[in-house]
């Protein structure tokens, strides 16, 4: 496995997003604005990101990711190759808890950016777990966690 720079200190309430492709920037620029939008019902809760934006993570696997995460956080959002291509960025949610040997359609999903503070904030308060959101995902005809707002 290559050596990867460390993730950084932050705020566990904030959601951990990782870009792991660099080949559309103004795409990734849409992105960035979308999971900066305050979020709730009535857009009352200022959105909390920390993004990681360095090309040296282009092309990071999520066993890659995976190892370079805090173990204080649950839920690292991928915004990989998938994710840029998906009409709604769709970013890839990892679960942090799961196992080596947990099976990807048990670990992962995907969520729109606009979606992203709402799973963290369940996690991070343990009021559902990541099993929830991935069967949410799976009830939805393009496997897609939306958000409720």
């Amino acid at each position: 496995m290559r050596r990867l720079p460390d993730i950084g200190v932050h705020d566990l309430d904030a959601a951990l997003v990782v870009r792991t492709d660099f080949g559309d920037e103004p795409v990734w620029r849409a992105v960035v604005a979308e999971l900066r939008q305050p979020w709730g019902m009535d857009e009352e809760h200022e959105a909390r990101v920390h993004i990681v934006d360095d090309p040296a993570w282009s092309g990071a696997t999520v066993r890659e990711v995976r190892a370079a995460a805090r173990a204080a956080d649950r839920t690292v959002f991928i915004a990989d190759t998938t994710a840029v291509r998906h009409p709604h960025f769709a970013l890839l949610a990892v679960d942090l808890d799961a196992g080596e040997d947990t099976p990807p359609q048990e670990d992962r999903f995907r969520v729109e950016p606009a979606a992203v503070q709402e799973v963290h904030m369940q996690r991070f308060i343990d009021n559902l777990s990541f099993a929830d959101f991935v069967d949410k995902a799976a009830r939805d005809s393009e496997n897609v966690v939306w958000s409720p707002y």
